[in-house]
């Protein structure tokens, strides 16, 4: 027999946003293999006597590749005792989260697997930020993009009203000024509101609300971060004090245009 591989969403962070099937597994994993976004905190629920392997791959920094992970998957299935393998990905496994690959590389291998979907980065930044994604009166659909693809392609937005979108860019730094471009590009106003999450559901978020337009001033902000666009944003944009522009003082740390850096406050 072989070892059965249980595809695990972490969600964003915070171990009680676990699903109770994603906790149960990991209590019973005998391996678990973990993106590196995954903290300690939800890794404490994992046995003692479980092998913890972290396969990360973060922007920047060097981890094991795809094809790497997949052979670790079908490698501990097969060649080892059958036991249960937790491959561990934050967020939902299905949204941006290289699913389809090693989906395809465990049904050529002949192991069997299970998907344990997770809360997405959208709905935790929303729920975090206090927004909605979707609005009757305001956003009638919701599009979940990437500001970063294995083909080099451009951010579009294109196919809905953008007037009536709420647009979740996941990954859009560190150039911001380009996603903000590329949005602007597809039809989305350089006024419509936003909010750039970072560390959703961590005691180390942040939230900067602002016009699109403004995006490309942004600092300060560290992955993984997340973009919500539209008009949801708008309502709490203008009924709190978080849309963070420094004052135009002496003071005012400014880009090499002068134009002043936009900062994010900590929830």
């Amino acid at each position: 027999m072989t070892g059965k591989v249980y595809i695990v969403g972490a969600g964003p962070g915070a171990a009680d946003l676990l699903t109770l099937r994603a906790a149960s597994l990991l209590r019973a994993a005998d391996v678990v293999l973990h993106d590196d976004l995954v903290p300690e905190e939800i890794l404490a629920l994992c046995p003692p006597s479980a092998q913890i392997v972290n396969v990360g791959k973060r922007c920047g920094r060097h981890g094991s590749s795809q094809e790497q992970i997949n052979a670790l998957m079908v490698w501990y299935a097969q060649e080892v005792q059958p036991q249960t393998i937790v491959r561990l990905k934050s967020g939902d496994p299905a949204v941006f989260g290289r699913l389809g690959e090693e989906l395809d590389a465990l049904r050529r291998a002949g192991v069997q697997f299970e998907i344990v979907p997770g809360v997405t980065a959208a709905s935790a930044a929303a729920a975090t930020a206090q927004i909605t994604l979707t609005d009757r009166r305001a956003a009638s659909a919701l599009m979940i993009v990437t500001a970063h693809n294995i083909r080099g392609e451009r951010l579009q937005a294109e196919g809905f009203d953008p007037r009536r979108t709420s647009f979740a860019v996941y990954m859009p730094g560190p150039d911001y000024e380009r996603t903000a471009r590329e949005l602007i590009e597809s039809g989305v106003s350089p006024a419509t509101p936003c909010v750039l999450v970072s560390h959703a559901g961590r005691g180390s978020e942040q939230h900067c609300f602002m016009a699109l337009g403004d995006l490309p001033f942004v600092c300060s902000v560290t992955a993984p971060a997340i973009l919500i666009v539209g008009e949801v944003t708008r309502r709490l944009s203008q009924e709190t004090a978080v849309f963070d522009r420094p004052l135009r003082t002496e003071s005012t740390l400014m880009n090499e245009d002068h134009s002043p850096q936009i900062g994010c406050t900590l929830s």
